[in-house]
């Protein structure tokens, strides 16, 4: 068992959004703390780097972040009326859209309003800096990174910090969810790939430990680091594997009257939950729509996601199409509780994402019971086993093709019985990441006190 347990949450703290990584960190960060409640484990202490240190902030110092984490999650939000009524005119006067992205930024971006986030961040970080004294590790303890750090201004501040903390003897854990940006960087372009093959690097060459959210990820990981060997720096050798929850946290709050009256009528839409980004693949969803709804006009479709980068298209498609508010629906800034009430209320999951670390949709569907329909990849066949309705992405047509069989089995009643499995908790898929931090440090110990 670890003396202490020590979990960063760098970029979460500020973020506000509700994508992929934060629901991961948050969700590691809950189960841990119950899991030190009641005995298991020592409780864990949340960490923040600063300027190349860890920090462990106080309850109030990180209720600070809650500012500019709102920002990040929906800057207009936080803004008064007059701004947003004056910037609207002056993007209707001035047809730039271009200039809407900067004055009128969508939920998850900043657009002019990045300065003074960044700058409302780094004045938090600086108080806690200034109040605090960087946590002083020792042999026993665990560090677990489990954030976005190859953020730039993440990037150069938690690997010396884990540097300092292996020195002292701690066991350094770090996750990793994919290598999209290297196997895939038509994605990404190409600063962006090689801004995370030095966070690769980083990451393998300041850990004792790297742990992969799937199987795939872990022997891509394991593959890709020989390649990139070099004869001066050691990467790490010990790469494992975990399961991600599937159980959306439970949370009471409003759920908004157009989706609820949407989900809860007769005929509730397909859902698509993802974050709009090419590889996630809008544009192939949207395209074998448009041939059900030549022949089963009554269908809908709800898609839900912040709009990331390299998407301008699909949400123009989207935003100016015939069916918008009547067959066709885009939500971009749903909160938990919204979120699991379109899942429970779907007519049927959809998921064509082109390439993927894991694939979190899926297994939230399956945990809700839903008709769940996903690309064929190698990944997805991980993740989703015999559960899943797997399509081929040759073309539209293949998608098509399987929702006009689902909905004649469900109008001839003879559909099957969906899958009952459950996929893992949040509390299995902490436990699962714990007792790998566990096994690790059970298998150094040997070796530390043959060198002492």
């Amino acid at each position: 068992m670890f003396e202490r347990i020590f979990i960063d949450s760098s970029y979460t703290l500020a973020s506000g959004k509700n994508s992929g990584i934060e629901r991961v960190v948050t969700s590691i960060l809950r189960e841990s703390a119950k899991m030190g409640e009641s005995g298991k484990i020592p409780a864990p202490q949340l960490i923040v780097s600063i300027a190349g240190k860890f920090y462990a902030p106080s309850e109030e110092q990180i209720a600070a972040f809650r500012r500019p984490a709102a920002m990040h999650a929906n800057v207009l939000s936080t803004t008064p009326n007059a701004y947003r009524r004056l910037a609207n005119i002056l993007c209707r006067v001035t047809g730039s859209e271009k200039l809407r992205k900067w004055i009128l930024p969508q939920a998850g971006h900043l657009g002019v309003f990045k300065l003074p986030h960044n700058f409302y961040e780094a004045q938090v970080r600086r108080k806690i800096a200034r109040s605090n004294q960087p946590v002083c590790f020792e042999a026993g303890d665990l560090v677990l990174l489990p954030d976005a750090y190859w953020v730039n201004r993440l990037r150069d501040s938690v690997w010396p910090a884990a540097a300092e903390a292996r020195q002292r003897g701690a066991l350094v854990a770090t996750l990793l969810y994919d290598l999209i940006p290297l196997t895939h960087p038509e994605f990404v372009g190409l600063k962006r790939r090689d801004t995370f093959l030095n966070y690769l690097k980083r990451a393998a060459s300041n850990s004792d430990m790297l742990l992969a959210i799937s199987d795939t990820v872990r022997e891509e990981v394991a593959a890709y680091l020989t390649t990139i060997a070099e004869a001066d720096t050691a990467y790490c050798q010990d790469i494992r594997s975990f399961q991600l929850g599937a159980e959306l946290h439970n949370r009471t709050g409003n759920v908004r009257e157009e989706v609820r009256d949407l989900f809860d009528s007769e005929l509730p839409p397909y859902l698509m939950v993802a974050t709009f980004d090419p590889r996630k693949n809008h544009e192939f969803l949207l395209d074998a729509f448009e041939i059900l709804w030549e022949s089963k006009p009554e269908l809908k479709l709800c898609l839900v996601g912040r709009v990331g980068s390299r998407c301008d298209d699909v949400v123009r498609r989207i935003t100016s199409h015939p069916r918008l508010g009547k067959s066709l629906f885009l939500f971009s800034d749903l909160s938990d509780v919204e979120l699991h009430h379109c899942y429970d209320g779907a007519r049927g999951v959809i998921f064509p994402s082109i390439v993927e670390g894991f694939g979190l949709p899926i297994v939230e569907s399956l945990w809700f019971g839903k008709k769940t329909f996903v690309s064929d990849t190698p990944i997805h066949r991980e993740v989703g086993a015999s559960d899943c309705c797997y399509f081929s992405l040759q073309h539209p047509n293949f998608l098509a093709d399987e929702i006009k069989r689902w909905e004649g089995q469900l109008s001839a009643g003879t559909a099957p019985t969906l899958p009952t499995r459950r996929p893992t908790t949040w509390r299995d898929s902490t436990q699962q990441l714990l007792d790998h931090c566990f096994e690790a440090l059970a298998d150094r110990r040997p070796k530390l006190r043959k060198a002492a």
